[in-house]
C-alpha cells in the first residue's frame, strides 16, 4: 500500500477562528468561504510538509439542510474532489452533535488500518485528544494545523492537544486572507415618514 497523508477539519473550529481572525467575532455568519480556494490550499501545503500524496480531506460539521441534511454549501463541497463529507447534527439548542465522536473515529479507523501515515488534525478541540493518543499508537504521526492568530500564534488550540501532537503548523496566512472574507452587511432599513414613505435625504 502506498504511503498518503489525510486532512481532518473540524470546521467549526476553521471557521470561527477564521471568523475571529477577518471580523473580530466567531459568528460564522459573519463570513464567507471560497472554498473553491480554500480547499486546493489546505491540501498543498498538507502535501508539501509531508511529502506524501494525500488520500482524502475530510470536513466534519453539522447538518445545516432540514433534518440534519447538508444544505447547498455543504452539498456542494461534498461533490469536490477528494473531499469527503462528514456530518454531525444540530441540537434544538443549536449546538453541534456527533461531530468530535465522527472525526475521532475516523482518525482511529484509519490509523488502525493503515491506511495513512499522517494525519493533519485541523482542529484545537481537546476532547479529540484520546483519538490522537490512539492513533499514534498504530503508529500513524498526528500533526495539528491551527488558524493563526494576528501575532502568528496558533488561535484557540487546547494546551493538552497541542502537548500530545507530533507537531503544530499554522495555516499559511495568505490561505486565510484569500478564501474567507468578510460577510457585506445588510443595508439599513430606510427612515419612515408619519405616512409611512421613505424620508429623504437631506444635501448637506
Amino acid at each position: 500500500m502506498r504511503s498518503c497523508c489525510a486532512l481532518y477539519v473540524d470546521a467549526g473550529y476553521l471557521l470561527a477562528s477564521a471568523a475571529t481572525r477577518v471580523t473580530g467575532t466567531s459568528l460564522r455568519s459573519g463570513v464567507r468561504v471560497d472554498h473553491d480556494e480554500l480547499i486546493p490550499r489546505l491540501i498543498s501545503q498538507a502535501e508539501l510538509d509531508s511529502h506524501l500524496p494525500l488520500l482524502r480531506l475530510n470536513w466534519y460539521d453539522s447538518g445545516s439542510g432540514t433534518g440534519g441534511q447538508p444544505d447547498g454549501v455543504q452539498a456542494r463541497l461534498g461533490l469536490m474532489p477528494r473531499v469527503k463529507l462528514r456530518l454531525g447534527r444540530l441540537s434544538y439548542a443549536g449546538e453541534q452533535k456527533g461531530v468530535d465522536l465522527r472525526l475521532g473515529l475516523d482518525l482511529v479507523t484509519h490509523a488502525r488500518n493503515r491506511t495513512i501515515d499522517i494525519a493533519y488534525l485541523l482542529s484545537g478541540d481537546d476532547d479529540l485528544t484520546e483519538a490522537v493518543e490512539e492513533a499514534q499508537g498504530h503508529g500513524v504521526q498526528v500533526i495539528l494545523l491551527a488558524v493563526p492568530d494576528d501575532d502568528g500564534k496558533p488561535y484557540g488550540v487546547a494546551r493538552h492537544l497541542h502537548r500530545e501532537s507530533d507537531g503544530l503548523l499554522l495555516i499559511d496566512e495568505g490561505t486565510v486572507r484569500e478564501s474567507v472574507h468578510a460577510a457585506p452587511r445588510p443595508a439599513p432599513p430606510a427612515a419612515h415618514d408619519d405616512h409611512g414613505s421613505a424620508v429623504a435625504a437631506m444635501a448637506a
